[in-house]
C-alpha cells in the first residue's frame, strides 16, 4: 500500500494521487518552520485547513520528511505518493522522502498571459472556460 503525502499544492480529493490509491492513507504535516520562513498568514493557514478538513487526511505538526516516514511505517505503507509542485522547498522534501510524484493537471488552460498577483484577475481569465458561457 502507499501512503499520500498530502501537501499545499495537493489539498482535493480529486488530485491524481488520490485517484490512483483511493483505499490509501494520507498525511499532511504542519511545518512550523517552513510556514515562518515563507511568512504564511493566518488566512492562508485557515484556507488550507478548511481544505484539509474535506480530505480523508492524517494531520501532524513536524518535520514533513520524518513524519511521512513515522508514518508510512505505523500503516505498513511501502512508498510515498504526491503530487508535483512547482515550489522547490516541497520538491525537496519530496525528493529526500523518496516520493513518487503525479504530474500537475491543470486546473484549466489558458492561453496567453495571467496575472497571478491577485484571485479576481485570475478568476476573470478563466471563469469563461470553467463553468461555461452562462458565467
Amino acid at each position: 500500500m502507499k501512503l499520500i503525502w498530502v501537501h499545499a499544492d495537493c489539498l482535493h480529493r480529486q488530485s491524481p494521487a488520490y485517484l490512483a490509491n483511493p483505499d490509501s492513507p494520507s498525511l499532511f504535516v504542519w511545518d512550523d518552520a517552513e510556514l515562518k520562513r515563507a511568512g504564511w498568514s493566518m488566512k492562508r493557514i485557515g484556507f488550507v485547513y478548511e481544505c484539509l478538513l474535506d480530505l480523508p487526511v492524517t494531520i501532524r505538526r513536524g518535520d514533513p520528511v520524518i513524519e511521512m516516514q513515522k508514518f508510512a511505517v505505523e500503516t505498513q505503507c511501502s512508498s510515498i505518493v504526491t503530487m508535483q509542485s512547482v515550489d522547490p522547498h516541497l520538491q525537496a522534501q519530496a525528493a529526500a522522502m523518496g516520493a513518487e510524484t503525479f504530474p500537475i493537471v491543470p486546473f484549466v488552460e489558458i492561453k496567453g498571459r495571467v496575472d497571478l498577483q491577485r484571485f479576481s484577475r485570475y478568476w476573470c481569465k478563466v471563469e469563461r472556460a470553467l463553468i461555461g458561457e452562462t458565467a
